[in-house]
């Protein structure tokens, strides 16, 4: 495809120009308790935020429950509109990630310090080694996160955990961004800390009951913390360096990149 050709350089290009604005951070949208993978491909065509929008990439997200081991995906493409001929085109697969996280919604309201350990990275079933070891944090407080490649954190947060107190070889790169061509994205992860007996992301040990009480707990704190809800964002805000970390800041800048370099990306339906 001759569009794809021209991106990466075009869109690296725009990225950079952009770095200098300030984006509004954002939190992740959906259920609560949902996990997913937030990423950019190399040339910034094919992109998931888990932002509440529609995008070609197919997500296959879980809904944590509490303490366990789990597991998500997403099946990259782009749709692009053909320069000749003017006909919607989709590509599957990506090249390399220029972004890539795990998020879990409303993880730090659901439950409060808890712990993700990346067990595995995998692209198209092949196992990627990691350099050294990725760290819990959130984005704006609310959304938990763990940056897997994220080359715009200037130094860790003030809330980076990991089990057993934060790792000597914390990072926020620990993945290589040049994976080469890949289709499927493939993350598990064990959760701790949260006190809670989880069911697993297999569908059929999800407990209904279970999902019930997280949701249950979220509206509950929600009620009490909203008098203060500014103040401790506002206050997380200022204790960050860098003011582009946050999942809707790459986002943001990223769309403007793609813009600049001609994509056009048309809403799917994500699964």
């Amino acid at each position: 495809m001759k569009l794809r050709k021209l991106y990466a350089g075009l869109a690296a290009a725009a990225f950079a120009a952009t770095m200098a604005f300030s984006v509004s951070a954002a939190d992740a949208v959906g259920q609560d308790g949902e996990a997913g993978i937030a990423f950019a491909s190399g040339d910034w065509t094919a992109q998931y935020w888990l932002n509440g929008e529609e995008f070609a990439t197919k997500a296959n997200n879980t809904i944590v429950t509490g303490d366990g081991t789990y597991t998500v995906s997403v099946e990259a493409a782009a749709v692009y509109e053909d320069e000749e001929t003017g006909e919607e085109v989709t590509a599957e697969g990506a090249t390399d990630i220029a972004f890539a996280a795990l998020q879990i919604v409303n993880g730090e309201t659901l439950f409060p310090g808890m712990i993700i350990t990346i067990d595995s990275v995998k692209f198209d079933g092949v196992e990627a080694a990691l350099s050294g070891t990725p760290y819990t944090s959130s984005d704006e407080g609310i959304t938990t996160r763990v940056n897997l490649y994220n080359e715009w954190v200037s130094s860790l947060p003030d809330d980076a955990r990991t089990v057993g107190g934060l790792a000597s070889d914390a990072t926020p790169t620990a993945l290589n961004k040049a994976v080469g061509e890949w289709k499927v994205m493939e993350v598990t992860f064990t959760v701790s800390g949260t006190a809670i007996e989880g069911r697993g992301d297999d569908p059929s040990e999800i407990d209904p009951a279970a999902v019930a009480d997280v949701d249950s707990a979220t509206e509950t704190t929600e009620t009490a913390t909203t008098a203060t809800a500014g103040d401790t964002t506002a206050a997380t805000n200022s204790s960050k360096g860098s003011p582009n970390t946050g999942i809707a800041d790459v986002a943001a800048i990223a769309g403007i990149a793609v813009v600049a370099a001609g994509a056009v990306i048309v809403a799917k339906k994500r699964k």
